[in-house]
C-alpha cells in the first residue's frame, strides 16, 4: 500500500510539473513581440467590443458574426502573452485578470453578461481587479475557428496597408496579434487527426509565428519592402498548411 501511495504521489507531482511546463507559450514571448504593441492590441479590441454592447441590436450582430467569441479569445491570448512577457507589468495591465475576464466575455450569450464581463476587461486594462495564476494552457485560450477568422481579418488589414505603406509603424499591433495567435496555433493540435502529421503542424505553426515576429519587427522599423516580402511569403505558407489540414 505504501508503495502504491508513493507511486501515486510521484505521478501527481510529475503530472503537475508537466501541466505547468506545457502551460507556457511554445516560444519566449519577450523575444517574439513587444509588450507595448500587445497592450495596444488588447485596448483596441476592448474598444471595438464596447461598440458591441451599446444595445441589443449591436450585441445581436456581434453574436451573429462571432465577434464576441473571437475578440474575447484574442484578448485572452494577448493577455497571456503579457502575463509571460518580461515587460508585461510595465504596461500597467493586470494581465492574468484580463485573460480571465476575456475568457468569460468570449462565452457570454446575453447583453447583460457581456456588459459585466467587458467592464472586468476594462478594469484589468487599467490594472484593477483580482489577479490569478500566471500559468494557463495556450490551447485553451481561443477557439481554433475564431482564431483563423481573426488571422484572416488581420491579414486583410495588413495586405491593404502593405500595398501602399503609410504610417506603417501604427500597424505593429496588428502583426503582434498574429504573433500570439501563431503561438496558440502551435499549442492547439486538436485539428491534427492523423498523428503522423503532427510534426508538420508544429513546424508550420512555428514558422508562422516566427515569420509574424519578423513582420512585426519590420513594421515597427517602417521597412515596407521587408514587411511585404515576409507577409507575401507567409500567405503562401498558409495556403500550403490549409491544403494539408483543412481542404
Amino acid at each position: 500500500m505504501k508503495r502504491v501511495l508513493v507511486c501515486l504521489t510521484l505521478f501527481a507531482v510529475t503530472s503537475a510539473t508537466v501541466s505547468i511546463a506545457n502551460a507556457a507559450a511554445p516560444a519566449d514571448v519577450s523575444k517574439a513581440v513587444g509588450a507595448t504593441e500587445l497592450a495596444a492590441a488588447a485596448k483596441t479590441k476592448a474598444e471595438n467590443l464596447g461598440k458591441a454592447v451599446v444595445d441589443e441590436a449591436s450585441f445581436g450582430r456581434a453574436i451573429e458574426s462571432k465577434a464576441i467569441a473571437r475578440d474575447g479569445g484574442v484578448i485572452a491570448c494577448v493577455a497571456q502573452a503579457l502575463a509571460e512577457h518580461n515587460d508585461g507589468e510595465a504596461t500597467g495591465i493586470n494581465a492574468t485578470g484580463l485573460r480571465d475576464a476575456a475568457l468569460v466575455l468570449s462565452k457570454t450569450k446575453t447583453l447583460a453578461d457581456a456588459t459585466v464581463a467587458l467592464k472586468s476587461v476594462n478594469d484589468a486594462l487599467s490594472g484593477k481587479g483580482a489577479k490569478s495564476e500566471k500559468d494557463h494552457l495556450w490551447n485553451k485560450l481561443v477557439n481554433m475557428h475564431r482564431m483563423m477568422e481573426e488571422m484572416e481579418l488581420q491579414g486583410g488589414t495588413l495586405r491593404r496597408v502593405l500595398k501602399r505603406p503609410r504610417r506603417l509603424e501604427s500597424y505593429s499591433e496588428n502583426a503582434a496579434v498574429l504573433v500570439v495567435l501563431g503561438l496558440a496555433m502551435e499549442a492547439d493540435t486538436h485539428e491534427v487527426k492523423d498523428q503522423s502529421l503532427l510534426p508538420k503542424w508544429t513546424m508550420w505553426s512555428k514558422e508562422y509565428h516566427q515569420a509574424m515576429s519578423g513582420l512585426n519587427t519590420a513594421i515597427k522599423a517602417g521597412d515596407g519592402d521587408k514587411a511585404k516580402s515576409i507577409f507575401d511569403a507567409s500567405e503562401k505558407h498558409c495556403v500550403t498548411c490549409h491544403t494539408e489540414f483543412r481542404d
